[in-house]
């Protein structure tokens, strides 16, 4: 029962990832726009869908809203080719979401990895300019280079953006490892929340 449940949530994964935002069902029913970002009053002149139906429920679930947001990555990619590095934190909380589920959390980080290769020209190379001293993030404040999505949000939108700060209170451990990269939890400083980050993802302040 395991590993089919395994292939299903891996099938559903890989259908998310390549099926356009316009393609959707959470983009028919007006819940996302075409970029993938969902539409909320404030923000939109369109009206904000309530998820008040299982149908539209269904349609933008935790696994659409963590693989939109790995889409949205994408999106930012010039040309093909793209590092490792700028998925790692967003597969992980994909990953970490998904684990109670999963006989096998890591069958989605290798058909991910799978899916870029085939698909993309991959730099497996690690920048030479994160920081970071072996196992331990130092203690610390750093800059965000990329957009980074939070776990703790209620719809897991894009919580930390490129130049925001971010903290860690003690030498920290990394708490994964995805795609060849340590995972580490820091403190976003506008939020106060919890967000996880590769050394690729930060620079020194």
């Amino acid at each position: 029962m395991g590993s089919a449940i395994d292939l299903f949530v891996t099938y559903r994964f890989l259908r998310l990832l390549t099926t356009p935002f316009e393609k959707t069902d959470a983009y028919k029913f007006g819940i996302i726009d075409k970029n993938g970002n969902r539409i909320k009053k404030k923000l939109s002149s369109k009206p904000e869908v309530e998820l008040t139906t299982s149908e539209l429920k269904n349609s933008y679930t935790i696994l659409h809203k963590l693989v939109f947001n790995i889409k949205k990555i994408f999106a930012k990619v010039p040309g093909l080719r793209t590092k490792l590095g700028t998925y790692a934190a967003a597969l992980f909380l994909l990953k970490d979401t998904l684990k109670e589920n999963l006989q096998d959390p890591k069958i989605l980080e290798r058909e991910f990895l799978k899916y870029l290769h085939e698909n993309y020209e991959i730099e497996n190379t690690i920048d030479e300019q994160v920081v970071g001293f072996g196992e331990l993030l130092p203690k610390g404040e750093y800059v965000l280079i990329n957009d980074i999505s939070g776990k703790e949000s209620e719809e897991m939108d894009l919580v930390a953006r490129k130049g925001d700060k971010v903290f860690v209170t003690q030498d920290t451990a990394p708490i994964d490892t995805v795609l060849g990269l340590e995972i580490f939890p820091v403190i976003h400083d506008k939020t106060k929340e919890t967000i996880y980050i590769s050394l690729e993802d930060i620079k020194d302040a």
